[in-house]
């Protein structure tokens, strides 16, 4: 009685175990497959998503003749600053300097950048509408650099008004110059590739 007892009870787990070890795997493999897909789904709307803002920042606007003109002479302006501001920084670190040919230098420099300012207003002010709202965050970056470059001049300016100015003071705020007219000149090539003329 007990041999058939044991033999049914083997019998019955032999033909239960088939199936639980069959269920378990499937259920995790559909899942996995599931999830596999809805990933591919985001990755593909992520792709679609990010092709779009691509897009958009390429826009291209339509620009007179003019108005290109006007930025290759707004380029050329930053590029000059940027040597003008390279030069001061080197006059300024060298032993033994002397206030006179810095204040010379820093008066060139003021100079060049007060043409600049005026190329760029006489720029900003031919842009319609249209061409404002596709350049807006080249135009705010840079207001930016100006408001920056502009406050690193005057604070050379300051340091050259007194008794014994600090060299190394002047060359940092002159390196600081030339570096926001490097970036300026990238945003007006930039803005030149974005624009194209009928």
């Amino acid at each position: 009685m007990k041999a058939k007892f044991t033999a049914f009870f083997l019998s019955v787990m032999l033909a239960v175990l088939p199936v639980a070890a069959q269920s378990r795997p499937g259920g995790g493999g559909q899942q996995g497959s599931s999830q596999g897909r809805q990933g591919a789904g985001q990755g593909q709307r992520g792709s679609e998503m990010g092709k779009g803002t691509v897009q958009r920042a390429q826009k291209h606007i339509h620009a007179t003749t003019q108005q290109r003109d006007q930025i290759r002479a707004c380029d050329q302006s930053a590029d000059q600053i940027r040597q003008r501001a390279r030069a001061l920084a080197r006059t300024a670190q060298r032993s033994g300097l002397q206030a006179g040919p810095m204040r010379e230098q820093a008066t060139q420099l003021r100079q060049q950048f007060h043409s600049m300012q005026q190329e760029h207003t006489r720029l900003m002010q031919s842009l319609d509408p249209e061409q404002r709202a596709a350049l807006q965050d080249r135009i705010r970056n840079m207001e930016q650099l100006n408001e920056r470059a502009e406050a690193r001049l005057s604070t050379i300016e300051s340091e050259l008004g007194s008794t014994i100015p600090d060299g190394k003071r002047i060359a940092e705020q002159a390196r600081e110059i030339e570096r926001y007219m490097k970036d300026w000149q990238e945003l007006y090539r930039e803005m030149n590739k974005q624009m194209t003329t009928p």
